[in-house]
């Protein structure tokens, strides 16, 4: 009886040893799996969602333009180039070498708190409504909080006479980089796709044509 006795106060302490391990294991699993673990993750993701959703792109004015050659930065009519200009755009498009150089810039201005990785802009350049050329910039672009990059797009191809409509090449280039007039020719249309801390990309569905640096802000009524 007494053996049984010392023995009792022994089994005790190893049971509340064993219950104590469980319950350390119990928490340790409940923290793992717990809704709260996750939320942190969840918050991280929710807050770079919102921030590429406050991303703002405005396009600035054509900084170069020369088609064959010869600037037309600001030709806004065919007189605008001399009948040896205008002859020798012709013969370029005979002679199947019309070359058309087109650089501006896109200004990309991040104004959340969350640094935002920019992966791309992809971009379309548009002429009366059909596609002209298309690429991408800003690669790899970070955008600290209230950071404004500024993203190349520089463009280079050699026009074929189906992309002037069945107009001259002076026609083609009068107005081509007037983005005042109120019905511009030249558009661009962009597309940013975003790369989460955790390595998700999360491209915008759809292409949109981007504002002006001269844009003006809508004033909601109250």
């Amino acid at each position: 009886m007494k053996s049984s006795s010392y023995l009792y106060p022994v089994r005790a302490i190893a049971f509340g040893v064993l219950l104590v391990a469980t319950t350390q294991c119990s928490v340790s699993d409940q923290v793992k799996e717990s809704p709260s673990s996750k939320k942190s993750n969840i918050s991280a993701e929710a807050k770079e969602n919102q921030a590429f959703d406050q991303m703002q792109f405005r396009l600035n004015f054509v900084d170069e333009a020369t088609l064959g050659g010869q600037d037309i930065l600001f030709v806004r009519q065919a007189a605008d180039l001399t009948s040896a200009q205008q002859a020798q755009l012709q013969t370029a498009l005979a002679t199947g070498n019309l070359p058309l150089h087109l650089k501006m810039r896109v200004y990309a201005r991040n104004p959340s708190p969350t640094t935002v990785q920019l992966k791309r802009l992809d971009y379309k350049l548009l002429v009366g409504g059909k596609e002209l050329s298309a690429g991408s910039t800003g690669v790899d672009t970070q955008l600290e909080a209230s950071a404004i990059e500024t993203l190349p797009i520089t463009v280079d191809l050699n026009v074929k006479p189906a992309q002037l409509g069945g107009s001259t090449p002076a026609a083609f280039a009068a107005g081509l980089t007037d983005f005042t007039a109120a019905n511009r020719r030249l558009t661009v249309q962009i597309r940013p796709v975003y790369t989460g801390a955790s390595g998700r990309q999360v491209p915008a569905s759809n292409f949109e044509a981007v504002q002006l640096v001269t844009a003006k802000k809508a004033v909601s009524a109250k």
